[in-house]
């Protein structure tokens, strides 16, 4: 019985770690964001905006974030951005950043170069 309460209250915490973050937004989301919507609009269906950068002259741009993971490392992140003006919808935009290559393959790293190996070949040849 004990176990079943244990693994139970993992389950649970699993589960509210998970539905306590901030809500991401996908593509196809932010697809159906269209010029002229309201920003309650905007919170109420895709929640509250990972940050809110005040640009000047009435206007707001809210930035929403998906992560694209693979195991403990962020492989690619989309920003979403959505500029408001007196609190509506006028233009949105889509940056993607891509993780550099070394900290995704590390097997090259642990790997000595090509050159270096020539060089060793041509030591002991002669």
């Amino acid at each position: 019985m004990k176990n079943v309460f244990f693994f139970l209250s993992i389950a649970f915490l699993s589960f509210w770690g998970c539905a306590s973050g901030s809500k991401v937004m996908t593509a196809e989301e932010f697809s159906e964001i269209s010029v002229g919507q309201t920003s309650d609009d905007i919170q109420k269906k895709h929640g509250k905006p990972y940050s809110i950068k005040r640009l000047g002259d009435n206007e707001v741009e809210y930035t929403y974030i998906e992560r694209l993971p693979m195991g403990k490392r962020v492989l690619r992140e989309t920003h979403y951005l959505i500029i408001l003006k007196n609190g509506k919808v006028t233009s949105t935009q889509v940056r993607t950043f891509n993780r550099p290559v070394y900290e995704r393959n590390s097997y090259e790293m642990q790997t000595s170069y090509k050159g270096d190996d020539e060089k060793e070949a041509n030591k002991e040849a002669t």
